[in-house]
């Protein structure tokens, strides 16, 4: 009922009554939905509106098993429930392994924590990355959380969010680790340090896209910024900005044209923490290069093997044609794209 656009005794919008279908179907809580909008009885000037929905499950459990060039064997449990015990509210535990990261993680949110639709989420996390089949430094980091964080909606298309963590990462290095990252420890010879810090988390979001997973039109936009607030160990900020946009350039074909921006930097006495650095290269940024390998260079002495040390700034493009597989012109799990990829890592 809350999702409903259209209210009563209001005059009729087309465009509230989709909407309204919208929300309800992303809800994920009907298996079908139908709407339909009959004259009243005896007049002319006035339509009912019928709303007739097929409740589904509300709970998932999702196994999955890939292989990745960087993170090899890559296996993962989701366990959804996206109306908890009835009351509308989400829970959602995961577990995803592969060679570079691993990631425990509960959640539990409450989309409507103020009836204005202001949603609260708690969360609690252990995230541990092994860095050492990459070409960056060798370093491994042990890193636990827990926070809250509210979504604040600004409109149909727009919200904002805003949250606190508090985290404990625990970092490991070894004879072959940079120089740069022992100092960073405390000493040439330091082989780990610990680090506390209260994270703040500031985001905005604009999404028109028609479809979440397989968008053909629309713009999404993001701005995050996460803050090491002062006093403990990591002091820190870090602003990120994407924009995508997509194109229908006839009923088959999509054009894509994607940007993000990076920024970070360190206020405190201390340099900025390299495992917060960005990092370009690889699936998610720039295909056709291992994962991480653009960007700063620092070559092999003596003890040491050389490898990539990202940076605190980051530049990223893509141009992408998404097109049907042949013979699946209908099918809305399947794509193809070609695409071209730019970007690089400064860190001054």
């Amino acid at each position: 009922r809350r999702e409903m656009r259209q209210m009563e005794s209001s005059w009729y919008g087309a465009d509230k009554i989709t909407r309204s279908k919208q929300r309800l179907e992303r809800l994920q809580y009907f298996s079908e939905v139908n709407l339909e909008t009959p004259a009243v009885p005896g007049t002319s000037d006035q339509v009912d509106v019928n709303l007739s929905v097929t409740e589904k499950s509300t709970g998932s459990i999702m196994f999955g098993a890939g292989l990745s060039s960087a993170e090899g064997i890559v296996l993962g449990v989701t366990v959804n429930q996206n109306n908890f015990l009835g009351t509308g509210n989400r829970v959602s535990a995961q577990i995803n392994t592969g060679k570079v990261n691993t990631v425990y993680s509960l959640s539990y949110t409450d989309p409507y924590y103020t009836p204005d639709g202001i949603s609260r989420t708690f969360n609690v996390y252990r995230r541990d990355v092994d860095t050492t089949s990459l070409g960056t430094g060798t370093y491994k980091t042990s890193s636990y959380g827990a926070g809250v964080s509210f979504g604040v909606p600004l409109n149909e298309r727009d919200s904002v969010s805003a949250g606190i963590t508090f985290d404990y990462t625990d970092v490991s290095l070894d004879a072959s680790s940079p120089v740069q990252y022992k100092q960073y420890c405390g000493s040439t010879q330091a082989l780990g340090c610990s680090n506390y810090s209260w994270m703040f988390n500031l985001g905005w979001a604009h999404d028109t896209r028609d479809n979440t997973l397989f968008p053909n039109e629309g713009v999404h936009q993001r701005v995050l910024a996460e803050i090491g607030l002062p006093g403990l160990d990591l002091e820190y900020y870090k602003l990120e900005y994407k924009h995508s946009w997509y194109q229908p350039i006839n009923k088959y074909i999509t054009l894509m044209l994607n940007g993000e921006l990076g920024y970070g930097d360190s206020y405190g006495s201390r340099d900025y923490p390299y495992f917060k650095h960005f990092y370009v290269g690889g699936v998610n940024s720039v295909r056709g290069y291992d994962t991480s390998a653009i960007g700063p260079y620092i070559a092999a002495n003596g003890t040491n093997a050389g490898y990539f040390e990202g940076g605190t700034k980051r530049a990223v493009g893509n141009i992408e044609v998404f097109f049907p597989v042949p013979g699946l012109k209908d099918s809305s799990q399947f794509r193809l794209s070609a695409f071209l990829d730019m970007g690089d890592v400064w860190k001054s």
